[in-house]
């Protein structure tokens, strides 16, 4: 019994080490990966918030002249701003 899980374990064992490795570094990443995902919803719904204000606003040219991007550009980044 000792020597067939023995050859088993030899056979496989670097399957097993990698396959192992790959797990805990999912679990370790996982936090990452929701952080980000919430993250990306923020600045998303910021963003339409704040584009809707511009529009609201109708500062369209007034923005464009002063800093020469569109409104749908400058409310990306005042989205990304929110969600830092």
């Amino acid at each position: 019994m000792t020597n067939k899980f023995y050859q088993w374990w030899k056979n496989h064992r670097k399957v097993i080490t990698f396959g192992g490795f790959i797990i805990l570094f999912g679990f370790y990443l996982s936090p990452v990966i929701k952080e980000a995902k919430y993250k990306n919803i923020c600045i998303s719904l910021s963003s339409k918030g704040a584009l809707n204000k511009f529009k609201e606003d109708n500062i369209r040219e007034k923005l464009f002249n002063e800093t020469g991007l569109d409104i749908e550009d400058l409310a990306k980044i005042e989205g990304y701003r929110n969600c830092i």
